[in-house]
């Protein structure tokens, strides 16, 4: 079960990625597809999972897509993934990456 803080930010997040750009979900998710595939660090088997499962569908540009992804690239690469965002102009998730 989640603690009380780790809920909240779960509800921001979801909140902050349904404003990321349209236009821009394609470019930013291969880059955090790259970013994830690259790294040494490892990832909790649950986060890959639902990427792949996500990924295979075709989903990953959706709000849910994006959320599963960005938790997966927060668990292995959290500075890089907010760099990646910072790219995108998707600055508000950057910010709350960085906290």
């Amino acid at each position: 079960m989640l603690f009380a803080k780790e809920k909240l930010a779960a509800l921001e997040l979801a909140e902050l990625v349904s404003g990321v750009n349209p236009k821009v979900r394609g470019d930013l998710v291969e880059d955090l597809i790259s970013m994830v595939l690259e790294t040494e660090n490892s990832m909790p088997t649950e986060y890959a999972k639902g990427v792949l499962h996500l990924w295979r569908r075709g989903k990953l540009e959706t709000n849910n897509g994006l959320r599963a992804l960005f938790k997966a690239a927060l668990s292995v690469e959290p500075e890089k993934t907010a760099e990646v965002c910072e790219k995108y102009g998707c600055r508000e998730v950057a910010e709350f990456i960085k906290g």
